[in-house]
């Protein structure tokens, strides 16, 4: 029990994670206080392209041999939890069918706040993680949108007889997953990070690792504001309706802390899995599934990813995860 203290102390007095509380007292109080949208443009894309780098210069240490058993895992975790998502917002929570594929899409891919949050947490606190864990999120933001959107294909078609949506092409729906802004930046920043020669890299570092942890919060007061506004914007639904906004990544922590210790990764490496599997996207999972499901409820899955899981997992979920593998892993 003192150790789970001691973890939540941690992160809790973080700087991160006091700018994200700040960001949801601005909202609840009305203050005035706004991020510029070009600013807000401008820090997002330096973030995941330092994450990019950071993940590709680590990709010089490693073989495809090596990543393989983490990735076939991450592959798999994404549709195990597509499918525990699926059947909990259906079967337990009564979604319609329409909602659920959309709910389940997002809660089988990943947020790379959470991925961000969650590493910063790791080097704070001084424990090794893979590296090349940042070349596993982009792998497992888009498989299970693929999957969502697919089966909701299928299943307008078998009821409609036809597509009745044209537009809404699994060419579009895989470009979005696999090439949506925020992974093309992180692809983009691997590339940089992996052939770059180190000269070069020595150069970008003022801009692309002194300031990442300074912009990193600024970035995530503005998150504390965005989450918050849109838990406000969720109307005329129970609040139990959405208890699976917290038992999801509960769940997919978990099962990302065993199957990590089960392919031998280290201590770190499962606990970033276990944030990776634990969390909600909100970034490239509402641009591919609001283009392809426009009748899913938008409120419903961006609220719950955003408004819900986010704030729980950096608050909650990034302590549980870590004091969870400190128990699995023999000391």
């Amino acid at each position: 029990m003192e150790l789970i203290y001691e973890i939540a102390y941690t992160n809790l007095l973080s700087p991160m994670i006091l700018f994200f509380l700040i960001g949801i007292v601005a909202v609840i109080v009305n203050s005035d206080l706004k991020v510029p949208g070009a600013f807000y443009t401008g820090y997002t894309m330096i973030i995941l392209l330092t994450i990019g780098i950071k993940g590709g210069v680590e990709l010089r240490n490693v073989t495809l041999m090596d990543m393989l058993p983490t990735i076939i895992t991450s592959i798999v975790l994404s549709i195990i939890m597509f499918g525990i998502a699926f059947i909990t917002v259906k079967g337990l929570f009564k979604f319609s069918l329409t909602d659920s594929f959309a709910i389940s899409a997002h809660y089988g891919s990943v947020s790379a706040v959470t991925f961000i949050a969650g590493i910063a947490f790791l080097e704070k606190v001084g424990v090794y993680y893979e590296a090349y864990m940042s070349a596993i999120l982009v792998i497992m933001e888009g498989p299970a949108i693929i999957l969502a959107i697919v089966l909701y294909k299928v299943f307008t078609q078998k009821q409609n007889g036809a597509d009745e949506n044209p537009d809404a092409s699994l060419k579009h729906v895989i470009k979005e997953a696999f090439f949506g802004k925020s992974i093309f930046l992180l692809l983009g920043g691997i590339f940089i990070g992996y052939v770059a020669h180190t000269d070069g890299l020595v150069q970008i570092r003022p801009l692309f690792g002194d300031l990442f942890y300074g912009i990193l919060c600024i970035f995530l007061l503005h998150m504390g504001m965005v989450a918050t506004q849109s838990i406000r914007q969720l109307k005329n639904v129970k609040p139990t309706s959405f208890l699976f906004a917290f038992i999801l990544p509960v769940v997919g922590g978990t099962l990302g802390v065993l199957a990590g210790y089960f392919i031998g990764l280290s201590l770190g490496g499962a606990v970033v899995l276990a944030f990776l599997t634990g969390s909600a996207s909100y970034i490239a999972a509402p641009a591919a599934v609001g283009q392809a499901i426009p009748e899913a409820n938008s409120g419903v899955y961006i609220g719950s990813a955003l408004g819900l899981t986010l704030p729980f997992n950096l608050i909650v979920g990034i302590p549980y995860f870590y004091w969870l593998a400190s128990v699995v892993y023999p000391v």
